[in-house]
């Protein structure tokens, strides 16, 4: 019996031992795969940041790389243009006298001076490098050779001089009792400073001219342009009404403006003009007042004053159905070739009412004078064709008759040879009085020009037909011109 209890007690003591053996085994492999897990967790973190410092090296080799290969590269421009110099050195007999250490210095030095750096430093370049923020800069480009300013372009000064030398002869008709004429003359001679001031937004500019050795200040005024929208210009300038004498003299098509555009223009006068083109260039306008005594006062009213309290009063405006003129710029005015050659079809038609208008640039006292103009215009390939017609009313403030007149041209262009050789003609006529019927003149002309450099260096020969209407018979002349321009 005891033996029995003993064996029990034995098996129950030895169940015992193997269950606590057991749970004790759990307990330490648990402990073990907690520990190998939190291991490999933090190799694996090790490893990350491992990569992470490998790919970010990675980059920077690669970028150190690139950094190598562009210095290689600008190395090797250098060895080469250095090798092209000893070459040129080599092949170039070394100075031996002093003129020719002289021309070579000069020549380094002109060299330096033609570099954007240079002329960066120095503040010194060519017209229209710095423009204003609208583009509009005095003198443009083609009336200006040379030209200084600061470096932030607040200030510049730009200088060019312009001149035509001109051959005419002229066949006169009998009736007029005038023998044939040749003459050689300087028909214009021009001397322009412009550019800007205080900012890129204020503009200046003065003209003086020498022709028929007669030296007169011819232009001077300021001109603020914030936006293309609103511009303002006050001094003594063109009268902003008819569109070919708003054309500079030396951009015309033919020599010299019709004999109608010269009969109804109002010529130049103190004033303000303000104007703009908005609407993307698709319009243009102007709103001008002027003093209205003319060039020169004192010779047409006997003294330098406006006698009659009365101003000349302006209003223009355009527009252009399929975009802004590349041939036209608000501060130069036209031009009446197409030697910038439209790519795509351009067109304008514009209309000016001009009160108190002048007559040959003389005021006309106790006289209500209004002008109306109508002129179309198109551009297109080396193609230009323009035509104006004004119409005037003089009516006396003392009930005496009034007196009508009109006039009008049309004119077409076309370059043979784009940008070089060009042919033009033109048909003008005017009626100063349309209550008469034998004082209407007529003009015929037809020309060729020839750009050397466009209007830099050109050459320019027309020939004419005036013919004056008369009771009895028409006065008739002829006329050829030979003219050469210059613009430096």
């Amino acid at each position: 019996m005891r033996n029995k209890w003993f064996q029990c007690g034995a098996s129950l003591a030895a169940v015992f031992c193997v269950i606590h053996a057991g749970g004790m085994t759990r307990g330490i492999f648990a402990q073990d795969i907690v520990q190998t897990r939190e291991t490999s967790e933090s190799e694996v973190g090790d490893l990350e940041r491992q990569l992470k410092q490998m790919e970010e090296a990675l980059l920077v080799q690669q970028k150190m790389m690139k950094q190598m290969e562009a210095l290689a590269l600008s190395q090797q421009e250098q060895i080469k243009e250095m090798q092209n110099r000893i070459e040129h050195i080599s092949e170039k007999p070394a100075p031996t006298t002093q003129e020719e250490i002289k021309e070579e210095v000069k020549q380094e030095v002109e060299n330096y001076l033609a570099s954007n750096g240079a002329r960066e430093k120095l503040g010194l370049g060519l017209p229209g490098k710095y423009e204003p923020v609208n583009g509009y800069y005095l003198p443009d480009k083609e009336k200006a050779s040379i030209g200084f300013q600061t470096r932030d372009g607040n200030y510049s000064l730009n200088v060019g001089f312009r001149m035509q030398t001109r051959l005419t002869y002229k066949d006169n008709d009998d009736d007029f009792e005038e023998p044939d004429k040749t003459d050689i003359d300087v028909r214009r001679a021009r001397l322009c400073f412009g550019g800007n001031i205080y900012n890129k937004d204020v503009n200046y500019y003065v003209e003086i001219d020498g022709d028929s050795f007669e030296v007169n200040l011819r232009d001077y005024y300021v001109w603020w342009s914030p936006r293309e929208e609103l511009n303002i210009k006050t001094g003594y300038f063109k009268v902003p009404a008819n569109r070919q004498w708003n054309s500079s003299g030396f951009k015309l098509l033919l020599q010299d403006r019709s004999i109608a555009s010269d009969a109804f223009k109002q010529d130049r006068d103190y004033g303000l003009d303000i104007f703009g083109k908005p609407f993307d260039g698709h319009l243009e306008y102007h709103a001008a007042v002027f003093r209205g005594a003319g060039q020169n006062p004192s010779k047409a009213l006997g003294k330098d004053e406006n006698i009659d309290n009365e101003l000349l009063y302006v209003f223009t405006t355009r527009y252009y159905p399929f975009g802004w003129y590349n041939s036209y710029n608000l501060a130069t005015g036209w031009e009446e070739t197409d030697l910038k050659y439209e790519e795509n079809f351009k067109a304008v038609i514009g209309a000016s009412v001009v009160y108190n208008g002048k007559e040959r640039d003389r005021k006309l006292a106790d006289t209500n004078s209004i002008i109306g103009n109508i002129d179309l215009g198109m551009r297109y390939r080396g193609f230009t064709w323009d035509s104006e017609y004004y119409i005037r009313e003089n009516d006396p403030e003392d009930d005496g008759d009034s007196i009508t007149s009109d006039g009008f041209y049309t004119q077409a262009g076309y370059f043979v040879l784009p940008k070089k050789l060009e042919l033009a003609a033109r048909y003008s006529m005017l009626d100063p009085d349309n209550d008469l019927p034998d004082d209407v003149q007529k003009e015929y002309s037809a020309g060729i020009n020839y750009y050397l450099r466009g209007h830099r260096s050109k050459i320019q020969a027309d020939i004419a037909r005036f013919v004056t209407d008369t009771k009895d018979t028409d006065k008739n002349e002829n006329r050829f011109r030979l003219q050469y321009q210059l613009i430096f």
